[in-house]
């Protein structure tokens, strides 16, 4: 979690002006929203009852944090796409032994994808900012991607990595954002430039509660759960150096990655959102994290990204709370559904997306 630089002003109550943000005809192409899969919780569902469970929910892509091949195996003739993980410490030997990224090809990926619709392999989860894997990163993303082309999968299946926004060392105004500089030049741009050859996207995780939690009270609650639009009181954010106005923390977040990938001279790419959402029940103190905030986000997330004409795929964490998991008690609540599979919250996702 890192820190965040605060937003300079919010000009209210006036109504915002939007930018080119959104379509006017909100009956477009439905948004790629997806849901990740997380383990580290007691008393979960077997891998064979998830698919059932995601279809409840009408979301029609998952991802997931491994290569296990009961749960790829589990989304077999679902119609439910697969984005998998290589665990982190395969990392420095992916970098070195092409042979091995063909071991977890052939025996992780053949014999699945024919009936299960793999779409994505993350190699490794949020390491960039960890030298003992950032340093090897683009030499095994390269091996995977070899591997997999071997195999004639490399136009199905594309190789990425997630990051948090803790790669930016500025994050606003949304503009002048750029990366930190001890991994800008020397993992950042060979990445970035790999993901461009090879048609894949950057992965982001992009989480406004933590945002809204480093920065409060600079940031107003009601900007990082995405006012109403039809609010008296609906806030925005203008960026001082172009004008842009903005009338919610995703967007700035999202515009900050866009920034730091254009201050290394490189074109925009696109961005999968790998993981966003908010937490239902935080540590003491942590008011902003409860069941009515996270319902109104995420729903909110939903109706933003329809009326978005720039269909930015988004995958929300998570489907199920991981009290298994170390750290702030924030950590262990952000799931969708309890463990039994019953709702925490309602959410409409439809029609399905």
């Amino acid at each position: 979690m890192a820190s965040c630089s605060t937003i300079p002003s919010l000009v209210g109550p006036q109504i915002g002006i939007n930018y080119g943000e959104y379509s006017s005809n909100l009956e477009d192409s439905s948004p790629v929203i997806g849901i990740n899969y997380g383990r580290y919780g007691s008393n979960l569902p077997p891998p064979e009852a998830i698919p059932s469970l995601v279809n409840s929910l009408s979301i029609k892509h998952v991802k997931t944090f491994d290569l296990d091949p009961r749960i790829t195996k589990s989304f077999a003739n679902t119609g439910i796409t697969l984005s998998l993980c290589i665990p982190n410490d395969k990392i420095p030997s992916l970098a070195t032994n092409l042979s091995e990224a063909e071991s977890i090809i052939r025996n992780f990926i053949l014999p699945y994808h024919k009936n299960t619709i793999i779409t994505a392999i993350s190699v490794g989860n949020e390491v960039s900012l960890l030298p003992q894997f950032s340093n090897h990163l683009v030499s095994a993303m390269v091996n995977v991607h070899k591997a997999i082309k071997r195999y004639r999968l490399h136009k199905k299946i594309k190789v990425s990595t997630t990051h948090s926004l803790a790669i930016l060392s500025r994050r606003f105004p949304p503009s002048t954002a750029v990366f930190h500089q001890s991994i800008g030049d020397s993992v950042l741009e060979p990445l970035i430039r790999f993901l461009q050859r090879t048609n894949s996207p950057l992965m982001v995780n992009v989480y406004p509660y933590l945002a809204y939690k480093q920065s409060f009270p600079s940031i107003p609650l009601d900007f990082a759960l995405f006012q109403p639009m039809n609010s008296p009181r609906r806030r925005r954010y203008i960026d001082p150096y172009t004008g842009v106005a903005y009338t919610n923390l995703f967007d700035i977040m999202l515009d900050s990655v866009n920034s730091a990938v254009k201050s290394l001279g490189l074109p925009e790419i696109p961005v999968v959102v790998s993981e966003i959402g908010w937490p239902t029940r935080g540590d003491p103190g942590e008011t902003a994290a409860n069941l009515e905030n996270a319902r109104v986000f995420n729903q909110r997330l939903v109706e933003h990204l329809r009326r978005r004409w720039n269909k930015v795929p988004v995958y929300i964490f998570a489907l199920f709370d991981e009290d298994q998991k170390t750290g702030n008690a924030v950590e262990k609540h952000w799931g969708l559904l309890h463990g039994n599979g019953s709702r925490k919250y309602d959410l409409n996702f439809s029609p399905p997306i």
